[in-house]
Formats: structure tokens, C-alpha cells, sequence
């Protein structure tokens, strides 16, 4: 009866001595692994001094290594947007003194630019435009299209202005004609109106009024950048546009001419920017 019990008491120690054995052949093993690579590492180091590749490469793992360093710096950062320096364009180098110069420099062309910019914005809320998200240079170009002074019917005809400010060109008839920059209406290639143009046309419906019953003619003038089938439809339907407005504002009958010239009758030749801006015009007449 007493015989198993002596039987499972030394089958415990046999197990606890067996699993101790299995743990120190492993920590042999990782040991001599450490080792071993440890020593076939100075060997590839002592080898590859000792007999230079002639067209050496990189290894493998630093591949891998520049690569992800690469592809994480492209999430954060996006420089292809900066021109860096090359031997034929080296970047100069700048002494403290000329840095500074520089920065001063810097800091007086910006606030130039914004005193500017504020001026031009001045400027449009005295003629009721709006440059809206276009580059400071258009902006300037449309106010000095705006205030120059119209091509008149005939040599003789004076020029004369209304209380609006708007210029006017009067014939023998003393009829009326106002001549506008488009851009100032409408946006590039499309065919309905800015919301501020209104503020420009409830200016001229006030001079309209004066010719109850009359023949006012509108006629909108393109560049051409597009097709002359496209320029025609454009400057169509941009001239009912201003039509429909007109004619929702005025309370007298009146009658319409409607003429889309497209890129027909250029004032200019359309080679440069500012020569297809003042193309791109609106003529309000009273025939």
C-alpha cells in the first residue's frame, strides 16, 4: 500500500530537474548564437578592409532603412516646392550683417505689399467692384481699364460725366454709351453675373431712365482664348444676362438689341494679357 506513494515522490524532482536542464540548453544556445554572429561580424568587417569591393554598395538593411526614412519625411514635409541650389546656381552664403539687411528688407516689402494691397481694395469700394480672389496685378489692371476713357461714336463727340461717376460718351444726339471692362462683371468664362455687379449696373439704370422708350443696345466683346463659336455664345449670353437685369430695373418699356461679337471687333491685339483684358468689354448704349 505504501508503495505508489514512494513511486510519485521521485517523479517530481525528475521533472523540475528536466525543465531546469531545458532552460539552461536554450540560454547555452542563445549564448553561442550571440556569440558566434558577434564573431562572423568581425570577420565580414576584417574581410571586407582587408579586400575592398571596387564597386561597394550598400547593404541590404540600410536600403531598407534610408527607404522608410524617406517615405516618413514625405508625410510630414513636401519639398518639391523648393528650388534647391545646384553647381551652376549655388546657394550664397550670407554673413550675419547681410542676413539681417536681408530680413529688414523683407519685412519692408511686406508691409509695402499690404499697404497696397489695402489701397487697391480702397479703390474698388469707390468704383463698387471687387477684385475677389484675383492676384493684386489683375486687380490693378481692372481699375485702370475701368478709368480710362471709352472710344467715343466719332471724333467730334465729347466725352461727359454723370453725378455716378460713370464716363459717358455723348453723340450729336446726345445719346448715351458706357463702355465697361467685363471682368468686372462676370467671372473668367462664365456667363452670370458677380453679386457686386449690380452695384455697377444700378448705376447706369439710373442714367438709362433719362431715354424712356428708347433702343438700348448691349454688346459684350471677348479675347480669344477659346473657340470663336464658344467666344460668340459667351459674349451672348453674358449680354442677356446684363439684359435681363436692366430690364427688371427699369419700369418703362424699353427695346433690346442683344449682340454677342465674341472675339470679332478687338480693340487691340490679343498677344498679351492686359491686351485681352481690354478686349473683354461691355457696351451699354442707347441707339
Amino acid at each position: 500500500m505504501t508503495q505508489p506513494a514512494t513511486s510519485n515522490t521521485n517523479t517530481r524532482p525528475e521533472t523540475s530537474i528536466s525543465i531546469l536542464n531545458c532552460l539552461l540548453i536554450l540560454i547555452f544556445r542563445l549564448l553561442l548564437l550571440g556569440v558566434g554572429s558577434g564573431l562572423a561580424m568581425i570577420f565580414g568587417i576584417v574581410v571586407a578592409n582587408a579586400y575592398p569591393n571596387p564597386n561597394p554598395e550598400k547593404p541590404l538593411i540600410l536600403k531598407l532603412l534610408e527607404h522608410l526614412d524617406n517615405k516618413r519625411e514625405s508625410t510630414f514635409f513636401n519639398f518639391s516646392s523648393i528650388r534647391e541650389p545646384t553647381e551652376g546656381n549655388p546657394l550664397k552664403q550670407l554673413t550675419p550683417v547681410q542676413r539681417v539687411q536681408l530680413k529688414t528688407q523683407l519685412s519692408e516689402l511686406e508691409t509695402g505689399l499690404k499697404r497696397l494691397s489695402e489701397d487697391v481694395t480702397m479703390l474698388e469700394t469707390q468704383l463698387g467692384t471687387s477684385g475677389g480672389n484675383e492676384s493684386l496685378e489683375k486687380r490693378i489692371q481692372a481699375i485702370s481699364l475701368l478709368l480710362k476713357e471709352p472710344s467715343t461714336p466719332s471724333s467730334d463727340a465729347p466725352l461727359v460725366g454723370n453725378s455716378n461717376g460713370n464716363q459717358l460718351a455723348a453723340s450729336a444726339a446726345d445719346k448715351l454709351k458706357v463702355t465697361l471692362p467685363s471682368d468686372i462683371l462676370f467671372q473668367e468664362s462664365k456667363s452670370t453675373l458677380r453679386p457686386e455687379a449690380g452695384l455697377i449696373l444700378d448705376k447706369i439704370v439710373t442714367d438709362l431712365q433719362a431715354y424712356p422708350g428708347s433702343t438700348i443696345r448691349i454688346a459684350i466683346h471677348t479675347d480669344n482664348p477659346r473657340e470663336a463659336k464658344e467666344n460668340r455664345k459667351l459674349s451672348f449670353k453674358r449680354a442677356k444676362a446684363v439684359q435681363q437685369y436692366l430690364s427688371s430695373a427699369l419700369d418703362d418699356p424699353y427695346r433690346w438689341l442683344i449682340i454677342g461679337y465674341g472675339e470679332t471687333r478687338p480693340l487691340v491685339a490679343n498677344d498679351t494679357e492686359v491686351n485681352q483684358q481690354r478686349n473683354r468689354r461691355v457696351e451699354i448704349a442707347v441707339d
